[in-house]
């Protein structure tokens, strides 16, 4: 708390008029009498340290947050659990298709009226089961309504050019005939920066001191009865800041995890059952860099497309502004170091990394990002890259949707799931009115 007062985190413009508009929230009566006051005492305490709370982001609050987390009775819960539901309540209206690789959604007169896929499992050479599809049988499903496509931001312009969508000049070079000239497919793709900066611990942590941080052992059995370590998401504490006092909106999240992280690296789940480290990662928001591009480099739907985010110098943010703010979480971190010396050192990056270009350098060498978005994005009618429109639709071919991250024009919040799940709720209410419409037109 105190790097946050000195540092100014804890005293930016904003956070008096959050504090008046929370407190007047809570001292309204009717909440009282239709909730109950212990309930609503405890719902405004975590408003205060809710990231996604609409007050705090009509704010533009800094300061300490709790980690968001998906879970229900201590357990993950997520879009898997919810079909799984929706399959055993109504086992008539959803059919869920395992080992099934679509290839491509077939048009007819600009209308999508069927999606072809090869039926068997680990036929996409990005996994490391790949095999071979020349054997496999190719099957066809029609259509009866709509086709909505929900591949992400990687598959879903995959799969848009291998039906014939996208830029025509490189379908053509591919020998893929051209349905659709949609040159936006692909283009503007977006993620976050994030590094860990590790600090190795003189001594284990408390609460891991006894874990084994696996399928079994007290902790484990605790987890499995809804309560103890594993409920959480092992993040102690998180964190909103400003990289620079100019900047009109927070732009860092960072959170603390007792263990070793550095990235999504080959085997990084193994270090991170090593008890005596310490990990802060910084994660840069609202990034500028949307020159990214995802392109289709063979007509064979098992072979991956060439992903490229053109991170940093290769990107669209000339001004370097994303770079300098990762270094800047950075900086900020190392304050707390300062207070906390005779408790660990830090190891990554390390007190060989000190100055500007070095820790410029560092950032550029290890950020990573797993929020990829924005390569089929919505637009208006006027806007030549853009993709669907704003009911969802592909633009120049009926009974099409996209449903899914590549939509965002621009990169969301910290981070996006929470805007995928209100894209799909809000994309859900437009196809159900046209359905209406089309019902009433009939």
């Amino acid at each position: 708390m105190q790097v946050c007062i000195d540092r100014r985190v804890m005293t930016s413009p904003g956070i008096g008029e959050r504090m008046q508009n929370w407190m007047v929230s809570f001292l309204d009566p009717s909440d009282w009498r239709r909730v109950g006051l212990a309930r609503r005492s405890w719902a405004w305490f975590v408003g205060l340290l809710d990231p996604n709370d609409w007050r705090r982001l009509k704010a533009e609050g800094e300061g300490p947050v709790f980690i968001p987390i998906t879970t229900e009775k201590g357990a993950r819960f997520g879009t898997r659990d919810l079909l799984r539901d929706t399959l055993r309540a109504s086992p008539g209206n959803l059919t869920i298709k395992l080992h099934a690789l679509v290839t491509r959604v077939i048009l007819e007169n600009k209308r999508a009226v069927a999606v072809e896929y090869l039926d068997g499992p680990h036929l996409y050479q990005a996994g490391p089961e790949a095999t071979s599809s020349a054997s496999v049988p190719r099957r066809t499903v029609r259509a009866r309504c709509e086709i909505i496509l929900a591949g992400g931001a990687f598959n879903t312009p995959q799969l848009l050019m291998l039906s014939g969508i996208g830029p025509a000049e490189d379908l053509e070079k591919l020998g893929i005939n051209v349905e659709v000239d949609l040159p936006g497919v692909g283009r503007n793709l977006q993620d976050r920066y994030e590094v860990g900066v590790v600090h190795e611990m003189r001594r284990y942590f408390d609460i891991l001191e006894h874990a084994t941080l696996r399928a079994q052992g007290p902790d484990f059995e605790d987890w499995q009865k809804g309560h103890g370590l594993y409920t959480t998401n092992g993040a102690v504490l998180g964190m909103i800041k400003r990289s620079s006092h100019d900047r009109q909106n927070p732009d860092l999240f960072m959170f603390a995890l007792p263990g070793y992280f550095s990235g999504y690296w080959p085997g990084y789940s193994e270090r991170g059952r090593e008890k005596h480290y310490f990990t802060w990662a910084i994660l840069k928001g609202h990034t500028n860099n949307r020159g990214g591009r995802v392109r289709l480099t063979s007509p064979d739907p098992c072979v991956p497309p060439d992903i490229n985010f053109h991170y940093f110098d290769e990107g669209t943010d000339a001004g370097g502004d994303d770079l300098d703010a990762v270094v800047s979480g950075i900086e900020f971190i190392r304050h707390f170091g300062k207070r906390t010396a005779g408790l660990c050192d830090e190891i990554i990056p390390g007190p060989s990394v000190q100055t500007r270009l070095e820790l410029n350098r560092f950032v550029k060498d290890n950020a990573w990002g797993h929020h990829a978005c924005g390569t089929c994005r919505i637009g208006p009618d006027g806007d030549p890259d853009a993709v669907i429109d704003s009911r969802f639709s592909v633009r120049g071919v009926k009974g099409l949707r996209i449903v899914d991250a590549s939509i965002f024009p621009k990169i969301p919040g910290f981070f996006i799931v929470s805007a995928v799940y209100m894209a799909a709720e809000k994309a859900s209410d437009v196809i159900c009115a046209d359905d209406k419409a089309r019902l009433r037109h009939f």
